[in-house]
């Protein structure tokens, strides 16, 4: 049986060498493999996010040529005809510069999801959409390891999107049937802070951080750009992306961060995102804004690491497996820095609704999840404890008086 072609997916094609001297001879690359064909992208190992874009600019021009409306019309339009994959490929085209406009983390995710769905549903119609289906996607999506729940919750929610686009665009018409959209269910969030000798010793390691085979005697700082975004994460309750793109200068597509008035602008301008992940303007505490001033005068970016613009996430990773255990380092992320900002603002006393404006979210969901942290958590009640021998004592002394009275 012949083995079904993939969708166009990138390849690393290795650097090649010469067997006789050892010299380099030829780059490695990242190509997009398309059936036989090896089409070099231009961008080497470290440019993975970049190479995903060529390729997702390489699939829409291959079926530029013949509009998914037009593949429909000759298919067919009902639900046993109508090929998940072309309307998959129509949300992509037609949401092409939004998918674009994602940061190089979620793009690189997005679209390793759009992939795995591809080829899943590659040869099925919407029909072919069921509970049966759907559990399959989950446990044969990735190879060697089934997806988690929420994991193959998140890319069917994707799907389901990228078919109802479809539905509303006239490429596909239901005629009474329903698509069974059985999606697993989610794990229950699982909220997780870092205590303060974990931040602590978190900031000190990368600080310490040496590469001692060069920069002499004292050796070359690798981890100092991670040290510094722990303090801006954790102390102004930002997500790991935001930090990680931040420039000391207004700039386009980038968050800002103002020494003059100590402000950090955390959104951008076209920047769209869902109302959970809404990033508001937040005041940087005067300590750290007095070392953010320092280390403006190394560059513009907040993140840099060898003189150069850079990303934290592979460092934080790293970071972790070097001072967490390895049971602790499963439980936490980049992310819980945010919640860990939250929990310290509310056991300082800061109020909910205070709380909430700071990291961008509602009184009620701090209130939620990190109310056990005020220094007056359930007070009233353990006061309550406190009095409950006087008021014990009251009440059986009034029992005897009544008592007494009534035998008068």
């Amino acid at each position: 049986m012949s083995r079904t072609r993939q969708p166009p997916h990138l390849l690393w094609v290795k650097p090649k060498y010469n067997k006789e001297t050892g010299k380099l001879r030829a780059k490695g690359y990242w190509a997009i493999a398309d059936g036989p064909e090896r089409i070099s992208t231009g961008f080497g190992l470290e440019f993975r996010a970049d190479a995903e874009k060529a390729r997702l600019d390489y699939e829409v021009k291959l079926y530029a040529e013949q509009s998914a409306a037009q593949i429909v019309a000759e298919h067919g339009k009902g639900v046993r005809d109508v090929l998940v994959v072309d309307l998959i490929k129509a949300y992509l085209d037609r949401n092409k510069t939004k998918i674009e406009a994602k940061s190089p983390d979620r793009l690189r995710d997005y679209l390793n999801t759009v992939e795995r769905l591809i080829r899943f549903w590659t040869g099925k119609t919407v029909f072919d959409i069921n509970e049966r289906s759907i559990a399959e996607y989950q446990n044969t999506a990735r190879a060697g390891k089934p997806l988690s729940n929420n994991h193959a919750k998140r890319e069917l929610q994707d799907l389901k999107s990228m078919v109802n686009s479809g539905i509303r665009k006239g490429l596909c018409e239901l005629n009474g049937h329903i698509i069974d959209w059985e999606l697993p269910e989610g794990s229950p969030p699982r909220i997780e802070f870092y205590s303060r000798d974990e931040i602590a010793k978190l900031i000190w390691t990368a600080y310490r951080a040496r590469n001692m085979a060069i920069g002499g005697p004292k050796g070359h700082k690798t981890s100092v750009h991670v040290a510094r975004f722990i303090l801006l994460a954790v102390y102004t309750g930002s997500r790991a992306e935001v930090v990680d793109r931040a420039r000391y200068v207004e700039t386009d597509g980038h968050p800002w961060i103002d020494l003059e008035r100590g402000i950090f602008f955390r959104a951008w301008k076209g920047r769209r995102v869902p109302n959970n992940k809404k990033a508001d303007p937040v005041r940087i505490p005067e300590k750290l804004l007095a070392m953010m001033r320092r280390w403006a005068k190394e560059g513009d970016d907040f993140v840099r690491h060898n003189k150069k613009s850079g990303r934290t996430r592979k460092a934080f990773y790293s970071l972790k497996r070097r001072v967490l255990s390895k049971e602790r380092m499963e439980q936490v992320n980049a992310h819980t820095l945010k919640h860990t900002c939250a929990s310290w603002l509310v056991g300082l006393g800061v109020d909910y609704e205070t709380v909430g404006i700071y990291i961008s979210t509602t009184a009620e969901v701090v209130k939620k999840h990190y109310a056990h942290f005020a220094p007056d958590f359930h007070q009233e009640v353990i006061d309550a404890w406190k009095r409950r021998p006087h008021a014990e004592k009251k009440m059986k002394e009034k029992a005897e008086a009544e008592k007494r009275k009534k035998a008068a």
